[in-house]
C-alpha cells in the first residue's frame, strides 16, 4: 500500500516538472502549423481558409479560364404584341374568323370574331375621318388640286384637256405621219379607213396605206397605196388593221394601235406614240391629261412642289428617288 502511494506522488512530480517542456514543444508545433498554413493561404489566397486540401493545378487552372470568359448577357424576351393592336390583330384576327366559319352554331365564338370584327371596324372609321383631316389641311396630298371632283369643276377640266390635245395632235401632224396597215378583204379596215382619214383632215397627217395582199380598200380615199414589202414583219403587225406613227428625221415608228380604235382613241394614242418618240416634250404632254390644270399664282401649270413643312423621311426619300 505505501509502495502504491509512493508510486503515484513520483508520476505526479514528473508530470509536474515536465509541464514547461510540454508548453514548450507544444507552442513550437503550433507557431510551425500556423506558419505554413500562412504561407500556404498567400500562395492560394483567392481560394480563401478552406478545411480541405488544395486542388490539383490542372484543376485550378480549368477554373482561371472558365473564370476569365467573357460575360455573356442575355437578350431581354421580345415583349408580347400589345392586345388589339394592329401587330396582334395582323397574327390572330384570321384565327377567330375561321374558327367562327369551321363552328357557325358555336355562339360564343361567333360572338368572339364578331366583336372583334366591330372594333376594327370602328378603328377605320376613326382613322378614316383623322386621314381625311390631314389631306384637306395640306394641298400637297389634296387630289383636288390636281383635278376637281365636282361635276361643273370636272367638265372645263376636261374640255381645257381636249382644247391641248387638238392643238398638240396638229403640231404632230406637221412632223409626222401614219402608216396604216390593212387587207382589202377586212371589214374592219374598212371600218377604220374613214377614222384615219379625218386624221389627215383634222390635223394634217400624212396617210400611208399599205396592202398586206396587194390589192386596195373598197371606196378608198386615197388615190395611191403601198404594197407590204417587209415593213409589217419589221415592225411586227400581228393583226389589221394596224396603225403607226412614223417620223420621217428619224425615220422612227411607234406604234398607235391594233384592232379596232375609236376617234378619241386614235387622238389618245397618237399622242402618247409622239411621248414616247420624243416629237413633243414632258410638259407638251402633261397639258392633255386631265389633271393638274389648275395655274400656279405665276400663271404656270404644273405639278404641286413637295412643301417645306413635309416630314423629313419622305423629302429624303424624295430628293433619293429624283437622284436615281
Amino acid at each position: 500500500m505505501q509502495f502504491r502511494h509512493a508510486l503515484i506522488i513520483a508520476a505526479i512530480s514528473i508530470t509536474l516538472n515536465s509541464q514547461p517542456l510540454l508548453a514548450e514543444q507544444t507552442q513550437t508545433v503550433k507557431s510551425e502549423t500556423t506558419k505554413d498554413t500562412f504561407d500556404d493561404y498567400l500562395k492560394d489566397k483567392e481560394r480563401g481558409w478552406y478545411f480541405y486540401e488544395s486542388l490539383p493545378e490542372e484543376v485550378k487552372e480549368e477554373i482561371r479560364k472558365r473564370d476569365n470568359r467573357p460575360t455573356t448577357i442575355p437578350k431581354a424576351a421580345k415583349p408580347e404584341d400589345k392586345p388589339l393592336s394592329q401587330a396582334w390583330f395582323r397574327k390572330n384576327f384570321e384565327k377567330y374568323r375561321d374558327h367562327a366559319i369551321e363552328n357557325p352554331h358555336d355562339t360564343e365564338a361567333m360572338r368572339t370574331y364578331l366583336y372583334l370584327e366591330k372594333y376594327m371596324r370602328d378603328r377605320a372609321v376613326q382613322f378614316g375621318y383623322a386621314r381625311q383631316k390631314q389631306v384637306y389641311a395640306d394641298p400637297f396630298l389634296d387630289q383636288t388640286t390636281k383635278r376637281s371632283t365636282a361635276n361643273f369643276g370636272s367638265k372645263p377640266i376636261n374640255k381645257e384637256a381636249s382644247k391641248n390635245r387638238q392643238s398638240l395632235l396638229t403640231e404632230i401632224g406637221d412632223k409626222a405621219g401614219i402608216f396604216f396597215f390593212f387587207r382589202s378583204d377586212c371589214p374592219f379596215c374598212h371600218k377604220q379607213m374613214p377614222l384615219i382619214a379625218l386624221l389627215e383632215k383634222n390635223f394634217g397627217f400624212t396617210i400611208k396605206p399599205v396592202s398586206l395582199d396587194g390589192k386596195p380598200l373598197p371606196d378608198s380615199p386615197w388615190e395611191k397605196f403601198y404594197n407590204n414589202s417587209g415593213q409589217a414583219e419589221a415592225l411586227g403587225v400581228l393583226k389589221v388593221p394596224a396603225m403607226y406613227l412614223y417620223e420621217p428625221e428619224t425615220n422612227s415608228f411607234e406604234l398607235i394601235g391594233m384592232g379596232l380604235q375609236s376617234l378619241s382613241q386614235l387622238e389618245k394614242r397618237t399622242v402618247y406614240a409622239a411621248s414616247r418618240s420624243g416629237l413633243i416634250t414632258e410638259d407638251q404632254f402633261n397639258t392633255i391629261k386631265p389633271t393638274n390644270q389648275y395655274q400656279s399664282p405665276d400663271g404656270s401649270i404644273n405639278e404641286l412642289p413637295v412643301p417645306d413643312n413635309a416630314p423629313e423621311m419622305f423629302k429624303q426619300l424624295y430628293q433619293q428617288s429624283l437622284a436615281q
